[in-house]
């Protein structure tokens, strides 16, 4: 054997230059012929108005990642043969390292006289002057290539003869819009979930009615300013939670009957229904009316009879335009109104070709939010009646307070609002102050009425004749200004008319102000004394009332 290690070592750098020469070269093939098919079939797209979904930016990366597949398929690795050859060839050296190559598998006594004569020879030759590395017009002609492609993507316009580039825009942008809604519903579903709270109140809702119990257990007969100043307190945060709530969502609802206006196509008794078991806190029967929503839905996603589907489309279609009339002119829930719409529109997208289970699916999910719409709604009737309940309460510990009577340890076997409620009543009754039925005869409370002994022999002055209509408030039939002093006893008059129009509209700035029910007595009685703090002291005259005086 003959050791070779000058001509070895060229044999082995001139073949590693042979093979980074030839990746080079099938990758350069590769890739212009990959941007000429590229380039075609984008001609094709725009100006036919097919395959539009692959001619996008995204797809250029396909022309590189291709060329690399068909370059690593294609690729031969050069030999030590084809090494030699190339030396020979490119020093004119007579197939002197082709013989060195192949020298193992030869026999005779030149075999020293060529390993000399090679090993001499690969001192002066340069693997680089072998195999030279011409790649500058290559590159720049594929990089010129290359940004024709990219920019016949961004420029060439997009025709459409055949209508397909707009059908196929619709589905992508229904589907879109599928993706978000079922993103939207999904996010709330899981917020309503958490916010879920065990028991027929929330967690805000026990926690101010806990500690008015604490506060009211807390209470003594000899602490009456103390007492009172509490009792405000409690009145005015449960106060605005009690306006909070009711301004937020139940603001239309509990101020409508049962028995109101019928809207759209919903039936009278099935609207009643709904109402009033929502006003009572309670959603059986919308609760029912969405399950069956949903098995007609699955239904749908099942059936393959084109009559059939037609049926229940139409069957779920109503019930969800019911579902949605009730919630936007009944309620006035805006989540809830949303939720229905959302399922709706994605029932209307299950007639798009390869959308039809997804969006099923999607309109299932939204059924499944207005759920939890409706309970979150419920829940909210509960607050609201827990907290007028409580209203009533600190209402009535009040006009105990005044007696000083109100004792917190006589309570505190109480648990309910109910409870409590019984116990003032009890307390106020053993006070005289009860609003209970009484005798109809002067005395405290309510009369039983219609057991008044009447006599009707006796003479009286009252005439059977009907009086004039009288005129309506406000208007002003005759007005006439004078200087001067006025006449006595007008500024009374008018002081008197101030407050009588005053009464006369109290209690609908009750109802548009949204007052608490705890409120409703105490301002009742304040405009009910008007006129007897009035009697007490005179009103104010002018002119001739002051200079008699």
């Amino acid at each position: 054997m003959f050791e070779l290690p000058r001509s070895r070592k060229l044999l082995n750098q001139v073949g590693l230059r042979l093979q980074l020469a030839s990746i080079g070269t099938r990758l350069y093939a590769a890739f212009l012929a990959c941007c000429g098919v590229y380039a075609a079939l984008l001609i094709i797209s725009r100006l036919g108005g097919v395959w539009t979904e692959w001619a996008v930016p995204v797809s250029l990366l396909a022309v590189p990642g291709v060329a690399l597949v068909i370059c690593g398929l294609w690729h031969r690795k050069p030999s030590r043969i084809d090494a030699a050859r190339a030396i020979d060839q490119r020093h004119d050296a007579k197939d002197l390292f082709l013989t060195v190559a192949l020298i193992e598998k030869t026999a005779g006594e030149y075999q020293a006289l060529v390993a000399n004569a090679a090993e001499e020879r690969a001192l002066k030759i340069q693997p680089v002057a072998v195999v030279p590395y011409q790649w500058t017009r290559r590159v720049a002609r594929a990089v010129l290539v290359g940004g024709l492609v990219v920019a016949g993507v961004f420029i060439l316009p997009q025709f459409d003869p055949f209508k397909r580039v707009e059908a196929a825009r619709e589905v992508q942008n229904r589907r879109k819009d599928l993706e978000d809604t079922k993103k939207a519903t999904e996010t709330k579903i899981a917020k309503l979930q958490k916010d879920e709270s065990e028991g027929p109140l929330s967690e805000e809702t026990k926690k101010a009615i806990e500690n008015l119990k604490t506060a009211l257990n807390k209470m003594k007969p000899s602490e009456k300013s103390d007492n009172l100043k509490e009792l405000v307190g409690q009145q005015k945060f449960l106060g605005d939670k009690w306006k909070k709530l009711s301004s937020e969502k139940l603001k239309e609802l509990l101020s409508q009957n049962p028995d109101g206006q019928q809207f759209g196509s919903i039936n009278k008794d099935k609207l009643e229904k709904w109402t009033k078991e929502l006003q009572e806190g309670s959603t059986k029967s919308l609760q029912q009316e969405l399950e069956e929503i949903k098995k007609d839905l699955e239904q749908l996603a099942k059936t393959d009879d084109p009559v059939k589907k037609a049926e229940l489309e139409k069957q779920i279609k109503k019930r969800m335009k019911e579902l949605s009339e009730f919630a936007s002119n009944k309620v006035n829930s805006k989540p809830l109104t949303a939720a229905l719409q959302r399922a709706m529109k994605q029932m209307e997208m299950s007639k798009m070709e390869g959308m039809d289970k997804e969006a099923i699916e999607a309109a299932e999910k939204s059924l499944d939010l207005t759920k939890l719409e409706l309970k979150e709604i419920a829940q909210s009737a509960k607050d609201l009646k827990a907290l007028e309940e409580a209203l009533k309460v600190v209402q009535m510990a009040k006009q105990v307070n005044d007696s000083e009577k109100l004792d917190g340890e006589q309570s505190e076997g109480t648990q309910t609002m109910e409870e409590y409620a019984e116990f003032y009543a009890q307390l106020l009754a053993e006070l005289g102050l009860s609003e209970g039925d009484g005798e109809g005869m002067g005395d405290q409370g309510m009369g039983e009425g219609g057991i008044a002994p009447e006599d009707d022999s006796v003479k009286t002055d009252f005439k059977t004749e009907q009086s004039r209509s009288a005129v309506t408030a406000g208007k002003v039939l005759l007005s006439v200004k004078t200087k001067g002093i006025s006449d006595k006893g007008d500024a009374s008059k008018e002081y008197k008319s101030l407050i009588q129009k005053v009464k006369q509209g109290y209690s609908e700035a009750i109802l548009q102000e949204q007052v608490p029910p705890g409120y409703h007595e105490g301002i009742k009685s304040y405009f009910d004394n008007l006129d007897k703090s009035g009697k007490g002291s005179k009103a104010p005259d002018t002119g001739s009332e002051a200079e008699e005086k």
